[in-house]
């Protein structure tokens, strides 16, 4: 693929993973700035302040997330954490540095914050499907081998992550169109049915969570794995990361029992 576009000066390069977060950044801003209900919550000037906020604790987060589920690469390699524009941000991880940054600056400032999550679930989807093009140029998240599959992909360059001149499951297309898919439910759900606050974001997180934990089992760096077995009839090869996402899964769902039992009501 092509992990590099634009080659600045010694070491220094415009990284195509870099590119597509934050074409991805600017179409979920630019979206997400012109919808009616963001006029209706919160002033422009006081959304552009929650959005870079919103970014960097993604940033932070997603690379936070990565480190410790790669801590032995990381122990040896150390310099390695600074580099993150040649990749390794873990989704989950952004999703969790977001939700600890936003709603308490949100609640500080008087604003309604579970209406814009809300807002902001509709079009994080399709901000993720972008940047898996960015996954895919820069061979990060690559597949198994898949040797008979008709739509494996082969990386031939040696400066991107994935193994090279072997057939590979496609999983960054797998997780782009995941995304894709779940961003028209989202858009969908909103446009077609009266929620209550809160709901669209716990659905979000909860299809999010669904998608990375199945498309994982076809992810060749799934990195450490762990046994669970269901009494002396099966078990389950699961990596951390499906740990997280279970885990995540199960609290989003008892957030969206909470919030759905809730009175208050709201037209997104």
């Amino acid at each position: 693929m092509l992990p590099r576009l634009l080659h600045i000066y010694g070491p220094l390069w415009i990284h195509s993973y870099g590119v597509m977060i934050a074409l991805g950044f600017l179409i979920f801003l630019w979206l997400t700035y012109h919808h009616h209900k963001r006029v209706s919550l919160i002033p422009g000037e006081q959304y552009l302040n929650v959005v870079f906020l919103g970014l960097l604790a993604g940033i932070v987060g997603g690379r936070l997330l990565f480190v410790i589920t790669e801590w032995e690469h990381f122990l040896q390699y150390p310099l390695d954490i600074i580099y993150p524009w040649e990749g390794g941000f873990i989704v989950l991880g952004s999703i969790i540095g977001v939700l600890l940054t936003i709603p308490p600056y949100l609640l500080y400032h008087r604003i309604n914050m579970l209406q814009l999550m809300d807002l902001a679930s509709q079009y994080a989807p399709l901000m993720q499907a972008i940047a898996r093009i960015g996954c895919l140029l820069a061979g990060c998240c690559y597949g198994k081998l898949a040797p008979d599959l008709p739509w494996a992909i082969t990386f031939t360059r040696p400066d991107g992550f994935a193994p090279l001149q072997l057939p590979l499951h496609p999983t960054q297309i797998y997780f782009g169109l995941a995304s894709l898919c779940i961003f028209f439910i989202m858009v969908t759900v909103a446009r077609v049915s009266t929620t209550k606050p809160g709901q669209l974001t716990c659905l979000y997180l909860i299809l999010e969570s669904l998608s990375r934990f199945t498309l994982d089992f076809w992810r060749g760096d799934r990195g450490p794995l762990h046994e669970i077995p269901l009494g002396s009839f099966a078990r389950f090869i699961l990596s951390t990361l499906q740990l997280y996402s279970a885990v995540f899964f199960t609290l989003c769902l008892v957030g969206l029992l909470i919030v759905s039992l809730s009175k208050r009501r709201s037209t997104t």
